[in-house]
């Protein structure tokens, strides 16, 4: 008796081992992520948006648990996890389309139009977007002071994109601080909650230059972050202010050297707006001023239900 007793406790434990084994989660909490564009904090501190995916599925409850530099391309830096995760439910966003004539040149097939058009494609029915253009041969709209509205805040994809449409073409100077006015001022208007303004372009103002604090105070004061994506095509424009514009104002700021990289830099933007967090590079070597250094973060990703996962994701920015 003892031993039949004794030989159905053993058979019960093993089977409740057998069930804690299996049990445990074997789904990783992400497989990979996207570094979303770049904040520049001070001399030495840069700050990356990062968004956790699994294949390409945004990663919403996901934790970062912490952040290593594994490889750079000049200089030497340490990593650290600066803000978890944050979700956006409903998307308000401003897109605003550089329409100078240098686009001619830049962007001749308008890649930026079929970039625009994927961040629309990737919107929820509780997204809201609208379109604008700017440049300085196109009369603006009666409330705006350079840009043109071709579609005010909607969620029908289809307005969306015959807006981003007709905001694909070229002509006029880079009217860019008055954009950004111009941008945040609709945002605020829309009534929308965490209001943001994506704006690209291929240039450095050179209209309204005298408006670069005004850009500044006024996507501040109406809660704005100006997320801004820079093409450098000829690799001869200086982005700094636009890069301040961006880290004044809680956004991130991407550099393209080519248009045909435009649409990844859309695709990473939308990331951004729907769940992203922060990890901060502080560099204890700091390479000169301009150059462009590239490398790889690991990022160790926690969520319920998952097994935590350490992710390999590339990053790239110019020092200052």
């Amino acid at each position: 008796m003892k031993k039949l007793l004794i030989s159905s406790l053993l058979i019960t434990t093993g089977l409740l081992a057998s069930c804690d084994r299996t049990s445990a989660p074997t789904i990783p909490a992400a497989t990979t992520g996207t570094v979303n564009g770049v904040r520049i904090v001070n001399d030495t501190t840069y700050q990356v948006g990062f968004t956790p995916l699994n294949n390409t599925d945004i990663v919403t409850n996901g934790k970062l648990d912490s952040a290593t530099v594994k490889t750079i391309s000049a200089g030497t830096a340490t990593a650290r996890v600066c803000g978890q995760v944050q979700v956006q439910d409903t998307i308000t966003a401003a897109i605003s389309l550089d329409s100078t004539g240098s686009m001619d040149s830049n962007d001749p097939t308008a890649l930026r139009r079929d970039a625009a058009k994927r961040f629309i494609t990737r919107m929820s029915s509780q997204d809201r977007a609208a379109v604008l253009s700017f440049d300085g041969g196109t009369r603006p709209n009666a409330n705006l002071g350079v840009s043109y509205l071709w579609q005010d805040f909607t969620s029908d994809k289809t307005l969306l994109n015959t807006g981003v449409d007709n905001a694909t073409f070229a002509g006029g100077g880079t009217p860019l601080y008055g954009a950004i006015v111009d941008g945040s001022t609709i945002v605020k208007a829309s009534g929308g909650t965490n209001g943001s303004l994506l704006i690209l372009t291929d240039g450095e103002d050179n209209a309204y230059v005298n408006q670069y604090q005004q850009a500044i105070d006024t996507a501040r004061a109406n809660g704005t972050k100006v997320y801004a994506i820079g093409l450098d095509a000829q690799n001869n424009l200086d982005f700094s202010a636009l890069e301040d514009i961006a880290a004044t104002t809680g956004g991130l700021f991407q550099k393209a050297n080519d248009a045909a990289a435009l649409d990844g830099f859309f695709d990473r933007m939308y990331n951004a707006f729907r769940a992203q967090g922060c990890v901060e590079l502080v560099f204890t070597q700091k390479p000169a001023a301009g150059t462009e250094v590239t490398g790889t973060l690991n990022i160790v990703i926690s969520a319920a239900d998952r097994k935590p996962a350490t992710v390999e994701v590339p990053f790239a920015f110019t020092v200052r």
